[in-house]
């Protein structure tokens, strides 16, 4: 019986090789109109990773403003946090609102001084109402920084979140909604900021051998964790984390083992992987149907999940793109979820963020109660096209057992 299902998936189909194959020959490099016209923006340019856009931003608010201090939440993936500092950048982490998933706006407004370069909200599950008032709040203050890395596509009053602010960065690594294997996009505000960083653009191009690399990745999960593979490739997977397996979780948790290597990393030199011009433009056609199937999945979620278990996020619509659907357990650990989950035959992500700031020898932890918290209450529910609404009901009512 079929019934065994894991959040190991990625966007990439068959079709795609046909379309990868047509770039080569063609050699079309259009990607990026097709990108201007969906976000309705023209200050946009692409990146061969959506952390070196963030790199970008940081290296051109310093030389705009020449300050330095950057904000932002502990919890977010540790190559933000590099992308800021090889950029010449300082991070300072101020505790995460639980309400709205942004940065604590009180604790923002008295940290501000001489020095504050920029704020990066990074978004997680908040509302147009949460966005709205942040964005007014600190508007002209200092700049406001989006990352949007995993939610491209989902918009407020007609605008997409990543284009709203001062400046924004996209991710299509293979794990997103709009998959290009690896890949990002920096959005800039200003128009003249724009031009000068157009203009000192150099970049080498995207190596072929890491192309084939991540193809052969990509062939692998799709072959190895599709449902029908799963109901047998589960016990490996629950012998990988029984025995804490590292290499192989580097894989399935690569926020996890995320070095710091002082010198910037090669890939920050290197152009988009134009190699998957016809594969981004494929997706980005097919972009509303998923977010729209996602959406009405995570409001299944929020039908069948009790609330005596759970804290709902507020953003069941166009105003997240939803690649899983996050929850906020009120008495459970996401861990022990994790573990319960899989021996029922359900992979459910138990780490989503981390929490940077526990890399910081000073910290005080009742600065960062919340960070803390989410740590180990944030769940993240699938929402791909292998998970059913049977599915669904399933996982829903399992961790509504577990209270």
């Amino acid at each position: 019986m079929i019934n065994k299902r894991t959040r190991l998936f990625i966007q990439f189909k068959i079709i795609n090789f046909f379309h990868i194959l047509k770039t080569i020959f063609h050699n079309k490099k259009n990607f990026l109109s097709y990108l201007k016209t969906f976000l309705n923006v023209e200050n946009l340019s692409l990146t061969s990773y959506g952390r070196v856009a963030l790199f970008q931003i940081v290296k051109i608010i310093i030389s705009e403003s020449n300050k330095k201090t950057f904000f932002i939440a502990p919890y977010t993936i540790p190559a933000v946090i590099h992308a800021i500092l090889y950029a010449g950048g300082k991070v300072s982490y101020i505790d995460i609102d639980q309400e709205t998933g942004l940065i604590d706006e009180e604790k923002l407004e008295k940290k501000i001084n001489v020095d504050t370069a920029g704020v990066i909200i990074t978004h997680l599950y908040s509302n147009k109402k949460d966005l709205t008032n942040f964005i007014n709040k600190f508007d002209k203050k200092l700049y406001i920084i989006e990352d949007a890395a995993i939610n491209f596509g989902a918009q407020i009053d007609n605008k997409f979140l990543g284009t709203i602010g001062d400046f924004g960065f996209f991710s299509f690594a293979m794990v997103k909604n709009l998959n290009t294997f690896t890949g990002g996009a920096i959005y800039i505000k200003d128009t003249n900021i724009f031009k000068k960083y157009i203009s000192q653009k150099t970049l080498k191009p995207f190596p072929a051998g890491k192309t084939l690399n991540l193809l052969i990745t990509a062939i692998f999960i799709k072959l190895f964790f599709n449902n029908f593979s799963y109901q047998f490739t589960h016990y490996f997977l629950r012998f990988v984390y029984l025995k804490n397996i590292k290499f192989i979780l580097k894989k399935i948790y690569p926020i996890l083992f995320h070095n710091y290597e002082k010198k910037i990393p090669s890939y920050y030199n290197q152009d988009f992987n134009w190699t998957m011009n016809d594969v981004g433009i494929y997706n980005l056609k097919n972009i509303n149907k998923k977010i729209d199937d996602r959406i009405d999945k995570a409001n299944l979620y929020k039908k069948f999940l009790s609330d005596e278990v759970i804290i709902k996020t507020k953003c069941l619509n166009k105003e997240n793109a939803l690649l899983e659907f996050p929850i906020i357990l009120k008495n459970l650990n996401n861990k022990d979820v994790h573990d319960k989950m899989m021996s029922e035959g359900y992979d459910i992500r138990h780490t989503w963020y981390i929490n940077n700031i526990k890399n910081d020898a000073n910290f005080r932890k009742d600065n960062f109660k919340n960070t803390f918290s989410l740590e180990e209450k944030i769940l993240c529910l699938p929402l791909h096209e292998n998970i059913s609404s049977k599915d669904i009901e399933k996982i829903s009512s399992l961790i509504n057992r577990m209270n």
